[in-house]
């Protein structure tokens, strides 16, 4: 078991204070005592520590080599000490110390990132952790971490979980306009699997080493391991593949990508849930993050 340190941080706070002033009475009126009591507090630190922390030959009073030394660590345990404190009004207002969210890799992060603004622009105190998964590995994290809130594309549904849910998500088929793929038309099933599938990986444990079956059954497939990548590869004529049309509308637009001529359709909406605890509801930076999410959401819709 550690000892108890000698010093208290009453005594650290005396040291700060007259070496920031040059004067024990300075720092006595800055800490609202008399001189007496801020002298007896600095030469108490000094015989506890065994040093000599001050030089008081001249007409103000200036710290050794060593007072210089203990300066530093005495800032950091005070602002450490201030910390602390912090925390313990933020967790006394009901804010929680930390925050995780799961978020399913296709869904548009820019409104993600728009409620961690507004979390910042609030001074939220609560540590946010945001993780991006994909497919199975979304629950699989949500569970693993028992985090608070994910975002979900499929809900099947969990009497121990409460489900909101978010506007739609469009998909689109697309390659790049030189691509066989972006110039054919009436593309059937056997002529869109002679050409590589372009596929964002599951991230659960279980399709790590052996990837999941892609949804178009193609046996040319390049397994990427974000939508980011994937655009890439899309944008560099590698194959095809579905992009989320947030991500590539830009894209469609100008030309750089098109959507392929698929005979059985090249759009596919996704429905994904806001998901969070009922044996655990968020606390005040939960209920903070969803409400802002809904709020967002429903306005871009």
């Amino acid at each position: 078991m550690c000892a108890a340190p000698l010093h208290t941080l009453d005594q650290l706070a005396v040291l700060e204070s007259v070496a920031r002033l040059g004067s024990f009475a300075a720092a006595a009126r800055e800490l609202h005592r008399v001189p007496s009591a801020v002298s007896y507090a600095a030469r108490a630190l000094e015989e506890q520590l065994g040093l000599t922390l001050f030089d008081r030959a001249g007409h103000s009073v200036t710290l050794t080599a060593a007072g210089r030394s203990v300066l530093d660590e005495a800032r950091a345990a005070l602002n450490r000490a201030r910390r602390l404190e912090q925390l313990a009004a933020s967790l006394r207002e009901g804010w929680e110390p930390e925050l995780q969210v799961v978020i399913e890799g296709v869904y548009p992060m820019k409104l993600i990132t728009a409620v961690l603004r507004a979390f910042g622009e609030r001074q939220v105190p609560t540590k946010v952790r945001v993780d991006v998964e994909y497919q199975d590995g979304v629950p699989e994290r949500f569970e693993a971490d028992h985090a608070d809130i994910m975002v979900l594309l499929d809900w099947p549904g969990d009497d121990r979980l409460a489900a909101t849910p978010l506007p739609p998500l469009g998909m689109v088929l697309v390659a790049a306009p030189d691509h066989p793929l972006g110039r054919a038309r009436g593309v059937d099933r056997r002529a869109l699997l002679e050409h590589t599938d372009l596929v964002v990986r599951d991230s659960s444990a279980q399709y790590t080493r052996a990837p999941r079956k892609p949804y178009m059954g193609s046996q040319h497939v390049i397994y990427l391991s974000d939508f980011y990548s994937k655009r890439l590869a899309l944008l560099g004529g590698v194959g095809f593949g579905w992009l989320p049309e947030h991500l590539v509308e830009d894209d469609l637009r100008d030309g750089a990508l098109v959507a392929v001529d698929f005979i059985e359709g090249n759009r596919w909406t996704y429905h994904p849930s806001l998901i969070t605890r009922r044996d655990n509801p968020p606390g005040r930076a939960g209920s903070l993050f969803v409400e802002l999410l809904l709020n967002i959401v429903h306005q871009k819709s």
